[in-house]
């Protein structure tokens, strides 16, 4: 089983990068911890990851460099037939 980090740890642990966080206990919209499932550089591949290897836990996602306001992001949703 992989170690429960806090947001802290992660943020240190894996500068500048994208995380798909298993969560085991959630405080506050701030204050969490889990298990880091998945982590890259790549937002896209991070997503297509995520919906392979968690389909049915309780995830967060977020980045753990310094936002860029300036970008423009799309968010896609698939829609079930």
């Amino acid at each position: 089983m992989k170690e429960v980090l806090t947001f802290e740890e992660i943020k240190k642990m894996y500068p500048n990068e994208w995380i798909l966080l298993g969560l085991s206990h959630v405080n506050s919209a701030t204050n969490l911890s889990g298990v880091v499932l998945f982590h890259g550089k790549d937002y896209l591949e991070l997503c297509y990851k995520g919906s392979e290897i968690a389909p049915n836990i309780l995830t967060k996602t977020f980045y753990t460099g310094e936002q860029n306001h300036n970008r423009k992001w799309l968010k896609a949703s698939r829609l079930m037939a």
